[in-house]
């Protein structure tokens, strides 16, 4: 059983979604140009382990913070920065009310000769607070919800059940209060949908249910981030239809954290949707793939009122 995958070398597919595309012309050609920033950027990363990928990659010099600087500093303007609020581990909850970091990861930061977690004098990050202090940041990089999940699949691994108890829990309303907080402070958010664990691994060994419920779970949970892009008009990169579950090289020590390789993925569309994307005029858009890759190219979707959230085969 593939699981619903084609083969070993493809990602989980899932149909187009419905959408109505406007006859291309050299007007609108034009009026795309027009969107290119080629302005420095100051990127805040907020979340949890898919950008506070340290602890799990081989090169832990290049995690994330790193790959997102060094690509907007060499393909976009040289005096871009990114700066890391993101803490392993973290909830929607921490980020809007602070986290304790992990003991292990702050040794390992110390030991590593890494930039330490930005902690108060009680030892907590608090992202909000450090965001409002911050002078002049341009966007906000935001990867949370995973957490949340991987919490409720501790009491059941009933997709029904799981869905239920993260909506109960306020897991949408929370989700929005949080990008509206952000927004308030930094306009520019970029939401991040979670990419499907590695699939040649045997899921109970790291809590996880198994291959069907987890891509289901990332399937009914897609229309909140897509819903919160309409709202607020922003971008989406979808990890899910991104990093490749059959592929290792696509996973760090941990078949649910990212790689070296993946952090350079989500670098690379970072940078893309900071250049292209129409930030303040009222469009949403998804982005994913790789760019030169024949099987899963850097692709671009309007988010409009004919967006369908893509169904799993």
């Amino acid at each position: 059983d593939t699981g619903g995958f084609r083969n070993s070398k493809q990602p989980p597919r899932f149909s187009r979604p419905t959408m109505q595309k406007p006859e291309p012309n050299r007007k609108d050609d034009e009026k795309k140009k027009t969107h290119i920033n080629s302005a420095p950027a100051k990127v805040v990363l907020m979340g949890d382990s898919v950008l506070d990928t340290f602890y799990w990659i081989s090169n832990k010099k290049r995690d994330v913070r790193f790959e997102v600087e060094k690509e907007l500093g060499e393909n976009h303007h040289k005096d871009s920065t990114c700066i890391n609020y993101a803490v392993d581990e973290s909830q929607i909850r921490h980020v809007l009310y602070g986290i304790r970091p992990n003991p292990g990861y702050i040794r390992s930061r110390r030991w590593n000769n890494l930039e330490p977690y930005p902690m108060d004098h009680k030892g907590i990050v608090r992202p909000l607070t450090l965001l409002k202090t911050l002078k002049d940041p341009t966007h906000v990089l935001l990867a949370i919800g995973g957490n949340d999940a991987r919490v409720a699949f501790v009491s059941s691994f009933d997709i029904n059940r799981i869905y239920d108890s993260m909506e109960k829990e306020g897991i949408i309303q929370n989700f929005e209060r949080l990008v509206r907080e952000i927004k308030g402070i930094v306009p520019n958010v970029i939401l991040v949908i979670v990419y499907h664990p590695k699939i040649t691994v045997c899921p109970l060994l790291y809590m996880l249910p198994n291959r069907r419920t987890i891509t289901e779970l990332i399937v009914r949970f897609s229309p909140m981030f897509f819903d919160i892009a309409k709202k607020f008009s922003l971008p989406v990169i979808d990890l899910a239809r991104t990093f490749n579950p059959y592929d290792s090289l696509d996973y760090g020590s941990s078949p649910i954290e990212p790689s070296n390789k993946s952090g350079e993925y989500i670098a690379s569309l970072t940078r893309h949707v900071i250049q292209n994307f129409p930030f303040g005029e009222g469009k949403a858009m998804c982005y994913r793939g790789v760019k030169g890759e024949e099987w899963r190219p850097l692709t671009e979707e309007i988010i409009d009122d004919s967006w369908n959230v893509y169904i799993y085969l």
